[in-house]
């Protein structure tokens, strides 16, 4: 298979990726949930007093890492993606199909896009848009490893 499709899977499965952000030459990660769309943008909830949605409102610039596959005794092969792009707060809704799609892949409440939506949960909606994505897979990619898909 080719970097482009072994993402895409790799990104269906996997719920929550470890989102790094900076802002004064000072770098947080932290670890999210997230949904992702055909277009592979990146969704989460958090609320605007988290570091990093702080960081994000000064500095867009981000990159992220999902792990997919451990190391183990049993299965001696690894496999992660590295992204970076720009985030950005959306607010208090998701357009069209992807509130639901949302609460579908992460087993939210069906109240989470109304309550967010009126306020009674105080999360908002966050986008990470990436501009290249790597791919270290040492079970796929035999001979190199890493494969790169720049958007």
């Amino acid at each position: 298979m080719d970097v482009e499709t072994l993402i895409r899977q790799y990104v269906e499965q996997i719920r929550t990726m470890q989102l790094a952000t900076s802002a004064n030459d000072k770098p947080w990660a932290c670890t999210v949930h997230y949904y992702s769309d055909k277009d592979l943008n990146f969704y989460w909830i958090s609320t605007v007093e988290r570091e990093h949605s702080k960081n994000i409102a000064q500095n867009p610039n981000v990159s992220a890492a999902i792990l997919v596959h451990e190391d183990t005794p049993e299965e001696h092969y690894i496999i992660g993606i590295s992204l970076e792009g720009k985030a950005e707060l959306i607010g208090e809704e998701l357009p069209g199909q992807l509130g639901q799609d949302y609460i579908k892949k992460l087993g939210r409440p069906p109240t989470l896009l109304t309550d967010i939506a009126t306020g009674k949960n105080p999360h908002k909606f966050y986008r990470l848009k990436p501009t290249r994505l790597v791919l270290f897979d040492t079970k796929n990619l035999t001979g190199n490893p890493r494969g790169e898909w720049v958007l």
